[in-house]
């Protein structure tokens, strides 16, 4: 295979990720879903939600991009300009790791964006983009080299703001790339005190950065949306948990008809971190600096590990979503990279078998590609017939406002999605719970903007004290109820199951 051992020009590097970028962000264009936030942020409800939450600076990437001073949805242009962004910063993380690189060193860098728990945050349309700017800049924060050490520093730490004050949990990508980087700069022989140097360098950059967001941007925070676990005797016991549940979902990635390439994959991991190792201790150098590098070293791995919930796993909240597992995307490059070292050392021609785990995370897109479609097919119908009902209905064409009750479950309930969910049960995890339904700010696609979000406890005070409280419909999926205080819609819990009844 002459192709697969050709070097790539850096404009050959910048085309392959470009194409390949662009036809892995297809599912999220062509579904056009406003997936959990999406459906109130096109309305403009709440633009300085953002700010509230220290994140100011996602607000002004989404109002650059729309040349306005209001956070206007012009999906998928920032997509589009974030995705040509990311594949400019792979093509560079590819040179940095491999100043000639070949088809299969492209390959190792894929994981980048095509981490299959960052296809939730992809799916945002107002988020998304600038969760993947966050991912350029945690790439070029690691890949400066020009200028003397006080600039490099400087701009590392302005670039550590950049990340925090768009989206905090992305700074687990920079951290991790700083531990591949040490564990490569091992790989490539340099001297152990220059590499440990470094590291010094790169956790006085992290410091920094964290003190400049801390005194300027955290400061316009004013409510904090993770609250830390109180340290008591449970403290280390919860984190455990959370590892464990981590680790849970991560191996729902692996099935039946991947595991052919997954064991592999892991096994070539190990024997290349070994063969690291290896190296380094008939390396030349002193003994205690060879010793401190070997428990750097396995530091390095924790920490890439435990990057993968990264804060999360010290959040009170109980729950750990798919989207925060943006540490997973450095974890899937470093087995990438070990794997290409070992076929290098042993076999040049396996290092396209990486083709085949990239293969199958472009699968995974693909099919929760059809799932949001899926989700957004059955919104739209949903919010067809309650539609109907509140225009039609003789006894609500008095009411002047709805109050939308959601249902306690359901965020994930999808009968079209049934088979696919069941086979890559991964694909209901990274739709995620919070993807309800059905809300209210969907209903104005079809003329219907009186419709407004309402606590259930103000449901039951009517219910119970407002003597003018009716029914008014019934249908399967949801309730509407009449009174003074105006009309509720009340979903109900999806209890039914969600597969296809065949005929025995």
């Amino acid at each position: 295979m002459v192709w697969a051992e050709k070097v790539l020009s850096k404009r050959e590097v910048l085309f392959f990720f470009a194409g390949t970028s662009l036809f892995y962000i297809f599912p999220f264009i062509h579904a056009d879903y406003a997936y959990v936030d999406d459906a109130w942020r096109s309305l403009l409800l709440g633009d300085d939600g953002w700010r509230t939450h220290g994140r100011v600076l996602l607000e002004w990437v989404v109002k650059f991009f729309a040349f306005n001073n209001a956070t206007i949805n012009v999906f998928p242009l920032p997509l589009l300009i974030a995705t040509f962004l990311i594949s400019l910063a792979m093509s560079r993380l590819t040179f940095w790791y491999f100043p000639t690189p070949n088809l299969a060193s492209c390959l190792v860098v894929m994981p980048m964006l095509c981490n299959p728990f960052f296809l939730g945050n992809i799916t945002y349309q107002y988020d998304g983009p600038g969760m993947m700017l966050t991912v350029v800049a945690a790439i070029y924060a690691v890949t400066l080299e020009k200028g003397s050490i006080l600039f490099r520093g400087f701009s590392t730490a302005l670039l550590i703001v950049f990340i925090l004050g768009v989206y905090q949990l992305s700074i687990t990508i920079f951290i991790g790339l700083c531990c591949v980087e040490f564990l490569w700069g091992l790989r490539n022989k340099r001297p152990v005190q220059e590499v440990m140097s470094d590291a010094l360098q790169r956790g006085l950059q992290l410091a920094v950065g964290g003190f400049l967001y801390y005194v300027t941007i955290f400061q316009m925070a004013v409510n904090q949306r993770m609250n830390f676990s109180s340290f008591n005797q449970f403290w280390f016991e919860r984190i455990i948990e959370k590892l464990a549940f981590s680790l849970r979902r991560i191996l729902e990635l692996v099935n039946a008809g991947n595991l052919y390439f997954v064991f592999p994959l892991i096994v070539f991991a190990c024997v290349g971190f070994a063969l690291i190792m290896r190296d380094l201790r008939v390396s030349n150098g002193e003994p205690w600096g060879k010793i401190a590098a070997f428990i750097v070293c396995l530091c390095a791995v924790c920490v890439m590990v435990a990057g993968v919930p990264g804060a999360m796993l010290f959040a009170a909240e109980p729950n750990l979503e798919a989207r925060n597992y943006l540490g997973f995307s450095v974890v899937l490059l470093f087995i990438f990279l070990l794997n290409y070292e070992v076929s290098v050392r042993f076999w040049p021609a396996l290092r396209m078998f990486l083709v085949v785990p990239v293969l199958c995370m472009f699968s995974l897109c693909y099919a929760y590609g059809q799932i949001i479609v899926a989700k957004k097919e059955l919104e739209t119908a949903l919010a067809t017939f309650i539609s109907y009902d509140v225009v039609s209905a003789p006894e609500l064409r008095s009411v002047s406002v709805f109050y939308f009750l959601g249902a306690g479950n359901g965020g994930v309930w999808l009968p079209r999605g049934h088979g696919a969910m069941i086979y890559m049960p991964v694909l209901k995890y990274i739709l995620s719970d919070s993807s309800t339904l059905l809300r209210p700010h969907f209903l104005t696609r079809l003329g219907v903007n009186n419709v407004l979000d309402g606590p259930r406890e103000m449901f039951k005070i009517v219910a119970v004290g407002d003597k003018t409280f009716r029914p008014v419909l019934d249908r399967k999926f949801y309730s509407i109820y009449a009174s003074e205080a105006g009309g509720f819609i009340a979903m109900k819990n999806m209890d039914d199951a969600d597969v296809y009844i065949e005929r025995p």
